[in-house]
């Protein structure tokens, strides 16, 4: 079992967190949630881009770590990660972790992630994505 969740966000109806609006792509971008509860965003290479509130400017956004509450942009659509678990997740983060991984894996680092190590949180030796779930898994040698 890995110790993260992906999540789709586009406009197509197969992606897991669906938005609506003419700027964003089928599938355009990604979003991690660690075990620990650290947010992972990666932009698929969409066409109108992702970005992230940088002082008052919008920055381009190709993958990094975001706080919740963060601003964020997917071409036009302005939203908060906040708001984008909020679809996949109505209890919040910590309740979506501990149905997954259990109460004392979910809750391991602190409020805002500060014990968070995101090198226990990969896969070690030989890796590849899963081609049911996206996933970076660890390959077993048999």
């Amino acid at each position: 079992m890995s110790s993260y969740l992906t999540f789709t966000i586009g406009s197509e109806d197969g992606c897991d967190i669906r938005l609506n609006q003419a700027s964003i792509d089928d599938c355009h971008a990604e979003l991690v949630i660690a075990a620990a509860g650290k947010l992972h965003l990666t932009d698929r290479n969409s066409a109108s881009g992702t970005f992230r509130k940088q002082d008052d400017d919008w920055v381009p956004l190709t993958q990094a770590y975001l706080d919740s509450d963060e601003p964020i942009r997917f071409g036009d659509y302005h939203t908060t990660v906040q708001a984008l678990v909020g679809v996949i997740a109505p209890k919040g983060i910590p309740a979506l972790m501990q149905g997954r991984f259990g109460a004392v894996e979910a809750s391991s680092a602190g409020a805002n992630g500060s014990n968070y190590d995101p090198k226990g949180a990969l896969p070690t030796g030989r890796v590849r994505r899963s081609v049911d779930t996206g996933e970076i898994i660890a390959v077993k040698d048999d």
